[in-house]
């Protein structure tokens, strides 16, 4: 059985009559207070502006850009080269 969280915060916000009417309607249909309806409603669209804000879009040129770095072998830079020897290095001496 899973647990009910408590509802401490509260969230006021001023409508118009057409909106309160329309909620009241909606939360009427589905057999719920118009209080659950809002919190279920703006939980769900919530939820959908935060995985569409990390969702990574890609043209198609770029996703090719992409898909083909990523089959190609890893081949480090000689920055990173040198950054590495450098390390091997240094870890050998401990």
């Amino acid at each position: 059985m899973q647990g009910v969280i408590a509802s401490t915060d509260r969230l006021n916000l001023k409508l118009s009559s057409s909106d309160k009417q329309l909620l009241q309607q909606a939360a009427a249909i589905e057999g719920i207070s118009v209080a659950a309806f809002v919190r279920s409603a703006a939980k769900q669209r919530a939820a959908a502006a935060i995985q569409l804000e990390r969702a990574v879009t890609l043209s198609r040129r770029d996703y090719e850009t992409f898909h083909a770095a990523l089959a190609e072998p890893f081949r480090p830079n000689e920055a990173l080269s040198q950054a590495l020897n450098q390390v091997v290095a240094r870890v050998q001496r401990v």
